[in-house]
């Protein structure tokens, strides 16, 4: 009896003293409130154990204290670490009652278990499934804050949700090889580590009356309590009430399709000019490129643009030096770029007009061809605007084959040269891992087949460059080319391994050009001349939306022309530009850069 008092105390120091260390800003209220909360629970951590008389060191309740404090102790943990500087006040107290809960609601089910004699081999087998993977959410905290040394957040793990297939596949491979071999060998024994330990409860002797009602109690009462979808305390935890923000935020954000009629019946779009058929605009979305490495934007001593460099000196092709992403990952970047919501507006994407509506109602029929998945473990917000297209297509994704970009100028065959068409083309452009983004063959930096990070992302730069190359000239040749834009999403440091949250300005300073035909010119001299005058000003690629209605040249209820450089009243400045989604102000840069 002693024993198990003795651990109670314990269990119950250690989680209360461990609570108000790594929470902040705590009131005498709270303090208060939760000495007397985790005392029942850690009582009924240990309960389980006396009712069944069976030692605390046993391997299958050490199995459930090892889970539980990991659950105490890693989301408050890393949560501390990250905001505790930057947060007023924050506490996680129902992960420490889960983790106490916990401990007590297993052992109690498996004891249920054993002493009914329920197939107790494929039970303890299911149970400890179940363990395992509790236990997994945890261990990937620990994986995630070793990685990025931050605390997993919103942006994460949305980041994490929206990732496919093959990019999982990638990343795992650029993992050391030790590492790949290792981390599915861990996985195998981790859990069978936790199915030998249970396997080993093979007897539970109950000898007086009042044991079994009393373990029976105790996991119906810590069942509900811990499991209930509406108020339990597992989807109250903090990493679980993060993930169901996440989930719901990718579920508002689906409602895009639904809306899209009542979006189009809003939408209002007169063309300034009559659009000469047939005409064609391109816009060309890159991927992870980085003017900083860019020859064509800077005096990056290797030729990575050669074509474009060259073509920055024709009269047709406008380069914008001082472009930046709103936000360094693909997802919130094209959720802003290609529809009217942007830092500088209340407007929600779901609610928002995209570029391809615009174009529809312009007269244009509309392509979305990629090269990159369609989808993740959620439907993105690039898939719900792609899929409104008249026509939209991604390249085969086979495990194992890589698809470099030039594969899309087959798609570009099925457009019709003799109608009016909106292009978007969606590449892999730069993204890791750099070497998959090239053939061999075309390895100009790089030794082909090496993997070395630096030469590896020039040389997928230079593919870029080839690829736009061929793109326009296809355009020109078939396709009655009037305008071709190229973005990137967003930028990227080659040998730094990227983090979901923002980590400075070199990850958002991206390529922007547009070429315009003569034929364009001619015809929209205003514009060009527009552009010409705004080129060194500062722009982020929220505002392509904006950048697009100008490039086709309407007026709409939908589209503010200040919000343009193709408009001789751009409003925009340095000073009032911002990126990380609102967060960081593109001066900031700038300061920054003084005060070193």
């Amino acid at each position: 009896m002693n024993t198990y008092f003795i651990f109670i105390i314990l269990l119950y120091s250690i989680s209360y003293f461990f609570y108000i260390k790594f929470s902040h800003g705590l009131g005498h209220k709270a303090q208060y409130l939760q000495l007397r909360r985790f005392l029942p629970c850690a009582v009924l951590a240990v309960l389980p154990m006396y009712v069944i008389n069976a030692s605390l060191t046993s391997s299958f309740y050490l199995v459930d204290v090892f889970i539980g404090l990991m659950w105490i102790i890693t989301y408050p943990l890393f949560y501390y670490l990250t905001y505790h500087k930057s947060s007023s006040d924050f506490g996680f107290h129902l992960d420490t009652v889960f983790g106490l809960y916990f401990m007590g609601w297993a052992l109690s089910f498996k004891a249920l278990l054993t002493y009914f004699n329920i197939f107790p081999t494929i039970t303890l087998t299911l149970v400890s499934s179940a363990e395992f993977i509790i236990l997994l959410i945890p261990v990937c905290q620990w994986i995630y804050y070793q990685l990025y040394h931050t605390c997993i957040n919103d942006e994460g793990l949305t980041l994490i949700l929206e990732t496919d297939h093959n990019e999982t596949i990638e990343f795992f491979k650029s993992l050391p090889f030790f590492l790949q071999i290792f981390t599915p060998i861990l996985i195998i024994v981790s859990f069978g580590v936790i199915l030998y330990c249970n396997l080993t409860f093979t007897t539970v002797t109950l000898t007086y009356n009042w044991q079994l009602p009393v373990l029976a109690a105790v996991f119906i009462f810590l069942t509900v309590y811990l499991w209930n979808l509406k108020k339990g305390v597992f989807i109250r935890t903090g990493i679980i009430e993060l993930y169901l923000d996440v989930k719901s935020y990718i579920k508002e954000t689906a409602t895009y399709k639904t809306k899209l009629r009542e979006r189009l019946q809003s939408l209002r779009v007169t063309l300034n000019n009559t659009v000469k058929a047939p005409s064609t605009i391109i816009l060309v979305i890159g991927e992870s490129a980085s003017r900083d490495y860019m020859s064509a934007f800077t005096d990056y001593p290797k030729n990575t643009t050669p074509w474009l460099k060259e073509m920055s000196n024709h009269p047709n092709f406008l380069l914008f030096p001082n472009t930046y992403a709103c936000k360094d990952q693909t997802v919130p970047v094209l959720e802003h770029a290609l529809t009217e919501a942007n830092q500088y507006n209340d407007k929600k994407f779901y609610e928002s007009c995209s570029i391809i509506d615009i174009a529809k109602k312009a007269g244009y029929k509309t392509y979305w061809f990629s090269n990159q998945g369609h989808i993740g473990s959620a439907e993105t917000a690039i898939t719900l605007v792609a899929n409104t297209a008249d026509k939209a297509e991604w390249t085969k994704q086979n495990l194992n084959q890589y698809q470099y970009d030039g594969t899309l100028l087959e798609n570009l065959k099925q457009v019709n040269p003799n109608e009016n068409n909106f292009i978007i083309l969606h590449l892999m452009g730069s993204h890791f891992n750099f070497i998959n983004r090239y053939p061999q063959n075309f390895a100009k930096f790089s030794t082909s087949g090496k993997y070395d990070l630096i030469p590896n992302y020039l040389d997928s730069l230079a593919y870029t460059d080839f690829v736009l190359k061929q793109v326009l000239e296809y355009g020109k040749n078939n396709l009655n080319l009037d305008a071709l834009v190229y973005f990137s999403d967003h930028a990227t440091i080659p040998d730094k391994r990227r983090s979901p949250n923002f980590s400075g300005f070199a990850n958002v300073r991206i390529p922007f050009f547009t070429y315009l035909s003569d034929e364009y010119i001619k015809n929209n001299p205003d514009i060009y001349n527009n552009l010409k005058n705004n080129q060194n000003k500062y722009f982020t690629n929220d505002l392509m939306y904006d950048f697009m209605c100008g490039i086709f040249n309407i007026i709409s209820n939908h589209y503010d022309e200040k919000n343009s450089l193709s408009s001789q009243n751009y409003k925009f400045t340095k000073e009032s530009l911002k990126t990380n989604l609102g967060n960081m102000k593109l001066s900031d840069e700038y300061e920054k850069s003084k005060a070193i």
